[in-house]
């Protein structure tokens, strides 16, 4: 079990990164923390990192196929501190494009919940899964 603590900003940071580089930064996850997406399902922490930790299947499912990342706003809620936004669209090598907004949850420094919102069928046709 970690100690370590992130602001708001670093775990923003660190999750951007995972969406457009697939790395993620296991530490900012609490141990409690949930997942929940169109394509993904659901998962908790150990789901996820089962899936996400090596980036091996995001790249090649996701990434592989996202020409750019543009635009990429991030948002962060300033009355408490504890949650943010990062609103992104992506653009596939077949032309396509597909908005995507992810919801995180932060608590005592560590991420809680992660959701991602998008099209689910604009997605699949983007990624041509």
């Amino acid at each position: 079990m970690s100690i370590n603590t992130y602001r708001l900003e670093e775990i923003i940071n660190c999750i951007e990164i995972w969406l457009v580089k697939g790395d993620i930064n296991d530490d900012i996850l609490d141990d409690n923390f949930k997942f929940i997406s169109p394509f993904w399902k659901g998962n908790d922490k150990a789901e996820f990192l089962d899936k996400f930790l090596d980036p091996t299947v995001y790249i090649t499912t996701s990434l592989s196929k996202i020409t750019s990342f543009d635009p990429v706003m991030k948002f962060k809620n300033t009355s408490n501190n504890n949650s943010f936004a990062i609103i992104l669209q992506y653009h596939t090598k077949n032309g396509n494009s597909v908005y995507e907004t992810v919801l995180g949850n932060v608590l005592n420094g560590k991420l809680i919940e992660l959701r991602s919102i998008y099209d689910l069928n604009a997605t699949k046709i983007a990624l041509e899964l």
